[in-house]
């Protein structure tokens, strides 16, 4: 049981290496909208901790220090999806008694599969913060939201919540 949950987690890490997309949408030269879309296994948490360190990368990418989240939302539009069955097997047994017939049929379905569908998004909007910025010393540190490998994660992005 341990290697199949060892092995269905490997498959796991390979195919959600990409979960999470994001786009900045600029609103001024120190304001931004940062939305993001992640896999439903990213649930909403993951999908806002994606938005947080994007909106830390538009923040440094654009010349500040600090940020400030003056907006937040984020859903969950993740469902369950069940396939129709894609066969259907009858049996039966049936006995004559004099002019009457009796009998049973028993008919299985089978070929469904269940699978997750949808994402979590979060969006959020930030104000950019440089030292002479009112309201500097309340936003929060762009590379320190990021952590010490932060000039990575501005060069190559996040994509996931992990």
């Amino acid at each position: 049981m341990i290697r199949m949950l060892t092995i269905a987690a490997a498959i796991a890490a390979v195919f959600l290496g990409g979960c999470a997309s994001s786009s900045i949408t600029r609103l001024a030269k120190n304001r931004a909208v940062v939305s993001t879309s992640a896999a439903p296994v990213c649930r909403t948490t993951g999908a806002e901790s994606v938005a947080n360190q994007m909106a830390a990368i538009a923040t440094i990418q654009a010349g500040y220090q600090r940020f400030v989240v003056v907006g937040f939302g984020s859903e969950n539009n993740t469902r369950l999806v069940t396939t129709g069955p894609s066969y259907a097997n009858t049996t039966g047994t049936f006995n004559r008694v004099g002019n009457t017939v009796y009998g049973t049929a028993n008919t299985t379905y089978g070929g469904q599969t269940t699978f997750v569908a949808g994402s979590n998004n979060a969006q959020m909007e930030v104000v950019m913060l440089n030292p002479q910025d009112p309201g500097f010393e309340q936003g929060l540190d762009a590379k320190a939201s990021l952590g010490p490998e932060w000039q990575k994660k501005v060069n190559e992005g996040i994509n996931n919540c992990f």
